[in-house]
């Protein structure tokens, strides 16, 4: 199952109830079954309200028990609750339980009533993915970026991931950069961005992001053995074999405690493998391994 993406946004539209719009990783603020013995609570207290209603079928959407939230949703209309309010988290139930044409159907009518928000942009494309449908699932996917400003990590992966399959590498690439220029250098989009870059055969790129990385992290070795390895994969077999060296010679330098770290051990033993294995390969001549400088 693909993680819930977080929302940090109290109200995402107006008139439109609060607990709909729940920050999706609000079990967060306690357990699934903590928050539900507290509803429980106030349920015994107030069993016609629909708002609670509305909160346990919220929760149990994000626990997968999406039938039973269809029966929350159900109460919490026949107690009065604004059919509007209950459409998208349908939705979500259905989408849940694998039912992607009543997902797709609940979701288009919670577009045709509400304004575009990036949470209903990104439920629906991901419906339409298991529909066979990656061009609307796509328009999702963009349109849920362009709302957010700050997009979370998860997201931009996703939206680059969904590209790439479509072989729309290049927008991949425009994506996950912008979203690394708005976030910032996080391991896991840097990591994304090499990969396509690699695949693109932009080992220029890739090696600028690693010695970047590099220079950032509590601990360089890790992005040490990134670069070598990309060297390798670029065909330098010299300087790859040069930045194993580097990083062997480097590890084994370090203080016995640290350098018998788990981390630190296992950098050394890849170190090893890999410089056995250049051991068995040469560079091209220049001429061949030369690198074509990425496009802008």
């Amino acid at each position: 199952m693909r993680p819930a993406l977080r929302f940090h946004i109290p109200h995402l539209l107006a008139g439109f109830s609060a607990i709909v719009l729940l920050p999706l990783t609000a079990t967060a603020h306690g357990t699934f079954h903590e928050m539900m013995d507290e509803l429980q609570s106030e349920l015994a207290a107030r069993p016609n309200d629909p708002a609670l209603m509305i909160r346990r079928a919220f929760l149990e959407v994000e626990h997968s028990e999406w039938q039973a939230a269809l029966v929350d949703l159900e109460k919490a209309a026949r107690l009065g609750a604004d059919e509007g309010d209950l459409v998208f988290l349908r939705g979500r139930a259905l989408a849940a339980g694998k039912q992607w044409q009543a997902a797709s159907a609940a979701l288009d009518e919670f577009f045709a009533t509400h304004p575009p928000v990036a949470v209903a942009h990104v439920e629906r494309a991901r419906v339409r993915l298991q529909l066979k449908e990656p061009k609307a699932a796509l328009d999702d996917y963009r349109a849920a970026l362009k709302l957010s400003p700050k997009p979370e990590p998860e997201l931009v992966i996703e939206v680059t991931e969904a590209l790439a399959a479509q072989s729309l590498n290049d927008e991949a690439l425009v994506v996950i950069g912008k979203g690394i220029e708005v976030i910032g250098n996080v391991p896991q989009l840097v990591l994304k961005a090499m990969e396509l870059e690699i695949a693109a055969k932009r080992f220029d790129a890739a090696l600028t992001r690693v010695e970047a990385m590099a220079k950032m992290m509590p601990r360089a070795e890790p992005w040490m053995a990134r670069r070598a390895s990309v060297l390798a994969q670029a065909g330098r077999y010299d300087d790859s074999r040069a930045a194993w060296i580097a990083l062997r010679d480097h590890l084994l330098a370090l203080p016995n405690l640290e350098r018998g770290s788990h981390a630190m051990s296992t950098l050394l033993q890849q170190s090893n493998e890999a410089l056995a294995a250049l051991a068995q390969v040469s560079s091209p001549s220049p001429q061949a391994s030369a690198i074509t400088p990425s496009k802008p």
